[in-house]
C-alpha cells in the first residue's frame, strides 16, 4: 500500500514536470527566446550631435565636444563589490551613491544604464582598460554641447535641459527619447527642430562574458543643422564688456536690412552649467534668483518706460498730423502747469523758446508736454503703434514681449477708468503706462536711420547652405520732410555743444541719436541712448539701456561712443 502511494506521488511529480516543460518550451517559447536574445544582444546608442552655431565670419561659437559616461549592464555584473571599489578609487564616488545608482540600473538589467556622466578622459581610459576584467562595466561616448565663450552671448544662444516626462510623452512620435536635450531659451529653443540631431545606434551580439562577438546592425546618426548668424562675435564681446556690472542691454543692428551684429543682456549666465552634471547647485541658484533675473533677456523681454527717447515718436507724429510745424515754438520756463498739477522740465531754469529741432536737441520736457497735448492721446496712440510699439518686432528669438501702448480704450478695459489730460502730458515724454523693450526702441530709431521703414531684426542668416535672410520691411507712414526735420534734431543731440547726447560724439563720424532718462518707481532712473551712424549713409543703429543707470546723456552715451568707435575700426561705418 505504501509502495503504491509512493509510485502515485512519483508519477504525479513527473507529470507536473512534463507539463512544466511543455509549458516552458512550448507555450512560453517566444517569451524565453526574447529574454535570451536580450541577454545576448546589446544596443549601443550613438548620439546625433546638435548643429553648431557660427558667427557672421564663420567663427564657431557653439559646438559639441566628446563626453565619456560610465554605464553598467546590471545583468552582467558578477562582482558588485569589485565594481564599487574600482569606481570609488578612480572617481572618488561614495559607496552609498554607487548603491543607489546600481539600484536604478537594476530596473533595466539588459541595457547599459549611465551611472556617472562626463568623466575626465584620463579616468575614462583607466576604466575602459579595467572593463576587460570587470564584467558589466561599459564606457560610452556622447556629444556634449559646448558654449565656447561661456557667458558672452548667452541670451542669444539660450540653454538646454533634459526633456521632461510630459514633453517626452508628447514628442516621442517625433523621435525624442529619454535624456534628450531640448532648447529652453534663445536660438536653442527657437531653432530646436533644425539644431537637434537624430540619434543612431549599433546592435551587437555578446558572449556569456559580455564581450562583443559580432555587429548585427548599424544605424548612422544624423547631425543637426548648423546655424550661421549675423552676429560679429568680436563686437559681441566688446558689448558684453561695456555693460560690465550693469543690468541692462545693448543691441547693434544694420538699419537697412535688420542684421543684428550684437545683442547683449546683463546679468548673464553660463549655458554650460545646464550641461554639466556637477552644476546642479549653480542651476538652482540661477533659476531661483528673483532679484537679478539673470535668465531674462532684457533686450527683447524686459519692459521699461522709454523716457525721452520716445520724443522721436511724438515729434514725428505731431509733424505728420500737422499739430505743429517746423516753425512752431513753445516756451519753457522750467515747468508746465495743467490745472492744479505742475510738470517739471529736467532743466530747472528752463530752455526758453523752443522749436521741434531744439526741443529734441535739448530734450525739453515742456516743449513735448505742449506738443503731446496738441496731438491728443488718440493721435499719440496711433503713431506709437505705427513705429512698431505694442507688438513684437519678430526677431527670431522666443519669448519676446510686446509691451503696452495705452489709450482711452486700453485704460477703460485694464484700469476701468477714464483717460485724463495729465496722463497725456506724461505720455508725451515716455512715462506713465507706456512700456517698451530695448529692441523696440532700436526698431524705432532704425526708422529714422533708413528714412521711413520699419525693419524686422534677425539673427540667423543661413541654415547650412540655405539663405533665410528674408528682409522684412514696411513703411512707417511718415513723409520725407517730417523724417528730415526729426533727423536734424537727432543730429544736433550728438553734435551740438549743448546736445544731451554729446558724449556719444566720435571725431570724423557723423552720428545722430537720442538720450532718455526714465523715472522708475523702484529706485534710480533708467538710462537710454539710441542712435545711428553715419548720418547720410547709416550702416549701424544701436540702443544702450542701463537699469537704474541715471541719466541717458552720461554713461549710456559714453558706452555708445565706444561702440561707434569699435564699428568704425572694424569697417562697418
Amino acid at each position: 500500500m505504501r509502495e503504491k502511494r509512493l509510485n502515485t506521488a512519483l508519477n504525479y511529480a513527473f507529470g507536473l514536470l512534463i507539463i512544466g516543460l511543455i509549458y516552458t518550451q512550448g507555450c512560453r517559447f517566444f517569451y524565453y527566446s526574447r529574454l535570451s536574445k536580450n541577454n545576448a544582444i546589446r544596443i549601443i546608442p550613438i548620439d546625433g550631435p546638435r548643429g553648431r552655431i557660427f558667427d557672421r565670419n564663420g567663427i564657431p561659437m557653439v559646438t559639441s565636444r566628446l563626453s565619456f559616461d560610465v554605464a553598467v549592464v546590471y545583468q552582467e555584473l558578477k562582482d558588485k563589490e569589485k565594481l564599487m571599489e574600482l569606481l570609488n578609487e578612480v572617481l572618488g564616488l561614495s559607496r552609498d551613491s554607487l548603491k543607489r545608482s546600481l539600484e536604478k540600473a537594476r530596473a533595466k538589467p539588459y541595457a547599459p544604464v549611465t551611472i556617472v556622466e562626463d568623466v575626465d578622459k584620463e579616468k575614462a581610459i583607466i576604466l575602459e582598460e579595467a572593463s576587460f576584467d570587470t564584467r558589466g562595466l561599459v564606457i560610452e561616448t556622447r556629444s556634449k554641447r559646448h558654449y565656447i565663450y561661456n557667458e558672452a552671448g548667452c541670451h542669444i544662444f539660450g540653454y538646454l535641459s533634459e526633456i521632461t516626462e510630459e514633453e517626452l510623452e508628447a514628442l516621442r512620435d517625433y523621435g525624442y527619447h529619454i535624456k534628450d536635450l531640448v532648447g529652453r531659451s534663445g536660438l536653442e529653443k527657437y531653432y530646436n527642430t533644425y539644431l537637434a540631431g537624430v540619434d543612431g545606434g549599433t546592435q551587437i551580439e555578446v558572449d556569456n562574458k559580455g564581450r562583443q562577438t559580432r555587429v548585427l546592425g548599424l544605424k548612422e546618426p544624423s547631425n543637426g543643422k548648423d546655424l550661421y548668424l549675423t552676429i560679429d562675435i568680436s563686437l559681441q564681446l566688446v558689448c558684453d564688456k561695456l555693460l560690465g556690472e550693469h543690468s541692462g542691454a545693448i543691441i547693434v543692428m544694420n538699419p537697412e536690412d535688420g542684421e543684428v551684429l550684437a545683442l547683449a543682456s546683463h546679468p548673464t549666465f553660463d549655458p554650460n552649467i545646464f550641461i554639466r552634471p556637477d552644476a546642479s547647485s549653480e542651476r538652482l541658484k540661477l533659476l531661483r534668483d528673483k532679484a537679478r533675473h539673470p535668465l531674462l533677456n532684457r533686450a527683447i523681454s524686459g519692459l521699461y518706460a522709454p523716457g525721452s527717447v520716445f520724443k522721436v515718436v511724438i515729434a514725428s507724429g505731431a509733424l505728420e498730423a500737422k499739430k505743429i510745424t517746423a516753425n512752431t515754438h513753445f516756451f519753457c520756463g522750467g515747468s508746465y502747469s495743467l490745472g492744479n498739477a505742475k510738470f517739471d522740465c529736467w532743466k530747472e531754469e528752463g530752455h526758453a523758446s523752443q522749436n521741434v529741432v531744439e526741443g529734441l536737441m535739448n530734450s525739453c520736457n515742456v516743449f513735448f508736454y505742449q506738443t503731446g497735448r496738441a496731438m491728443g492721446v488718440d493721435n499719440i496712440e496711433t503713431f506709437t503703434k505705427s513705429f512698431g510699439f505694442g507688438k513684437p518686432t519678430g526677431i527670431d528669438l522666443p519669448d519676446e514681449s510686446q509691451g503696452i501702448v495705452p489709450g482711452r480704450l486700453w485704460k477703460r478695459l485694464y484700469r476701468r477708468d477714464n483717460w485724463y489730460e495729465g496722463e497725456t502730458v506724461n505720455y508725451a515724454i515716455g512715462q506713465g503706462y507706456l512700456s517698451v523693450t530695448p529692441i523696440q526702441i532700436l526698431q524705432m530709431m532704425a526708422v529714422m536711420a533708413n528714412k521711413g521703414s520699419l525693419i524686422r531684426p534677425y539673427l540667423v542668416g543661413r541654415i547650412e547652405s540655405t539663405d533665410i535672410s528674408n528682409v522684412k520691411r514696411k513703411t512707417a507712414g511718415l513723409k520725407s520732410d517730417v523724417i528730415q526735420k526729426v533727423r536734424e534734431g537727432l543730429s544736433r543731440v550728438v553734435n551740438d555743444e549743448n546736445g544731451t547726447g554729446r558724449r556719444a560724439k566720435v571725431e570724423g563720424v557723423s552720428i545722430a541719436g537720442k538720450t532718455g532718462t526714465a523715472q522708475n518707481p523702484q529706485g534710480r532712473t533708467h538710462a537710454w541712448f539710441s542712435g545711428f551712424a553715419k548720418f547720410n549713409d547709416p550702416k549701424i543703429c544701436l540702443v544702450v539701456f542701463l537699469e537704474h543707470g541715471g541719466k541717458g546723456g552720461l554713461e549710456p552715451a559714453a558706452i555708445a561712443k565706444d561702440i561707434f568707435e569699435e564699428v568704425r575700426d572694424k569697417g562697418y561705418i
